[in-house]
């Protein structure tokens, strides 16, 4: 991601840049001069945001009581907090936010599943990152947001160019807005495939 950021946003991308992965998983990255400085995630895929069908952090007793008042085994609770939680367990729906907005209107349990998650995700770029470069943080600002997929509103300080946003171009924000927010499609594959190719190539010198 921090190499498409600087290839189509130069400059603006070595700023404060919070990239947001928001699909099944979900993880924010913040990066300061196409460095990675924070993260939402944590020891499992089950920390941090909202997922699909993970719970996100939660509180560790809410687990005990769980199994005491459930009975609950450890492959049960497993089951519930990798497969059974998320979006999927709050709304009763489905793990996909596009399926939940289809139905929110008469879904009050899509509609809450739905909140959460965009609650989950403001709080987190709230709380992360105002001061993620320490001691600048107060004279840096926020330049800019990219997503790996549409996902909507992301801050008051926003200003939205419906149009773009539609049509789904590279960046949705208008030209105005204080804080950019481009979307990147992610692409794992040729990340992996250079690496792998740097490996051999080092091997062989």
């Amino acid at each position: 991601m921090s190499i498409v950021l600087a290839e189509r946003h130069g400059d603006r991308a070595r700023g404060r840049t919070i990239v947001a992965h928001l699909g099944s998983g979900a993880s924010l990255c913040g990066m300061q001069a196409l460095r990675s400085v924070a993260t939402t995630m944590g020891f499992s895929a089950l920390d941090g945001l909202m997922m699909g069908t993970r719970c996100r952090a939660l509180d560790p007793d809410a687990v005990l009581h769980m199994m005491e008042t459930q009975k609950l085994s450890l492959e049960d609770v497993d089951h519930a907090l990798y497969h059974a939680s998320g979006l999927l367990g709050i709304s009763g729906v489905s793990p996909d936010p596009l399926d939940l907005l289809h139905c929110e209107a008469d879904n009050p349990r899509a509609e809450a599943a739905l909140a959460l998650y965009v609650r989950r995700i403001m709080r987190e770029i709230g709380r992360s990152w105002p001061c993620s470069v320490g001691s600048t943080c107060s004279s840096s600002p926020l330049a800019s947001i990219s997503t790996t997929q549409p996902s909507g509103d992301a801050s008051a300080r926003v200003v939205f160019d419906a149009a773009a946003n539609e049509a789904g171009a590279g960046v949705i924000s208008a030209t105005a807005s204080p804080v950019r927010v481009a979307e990147e499609p992610t692409n794992e594959e040729w990340i992996a495939a250079m690496r792998a190719a740097e490996i051999i190539q080092g091997a062989i010198a």
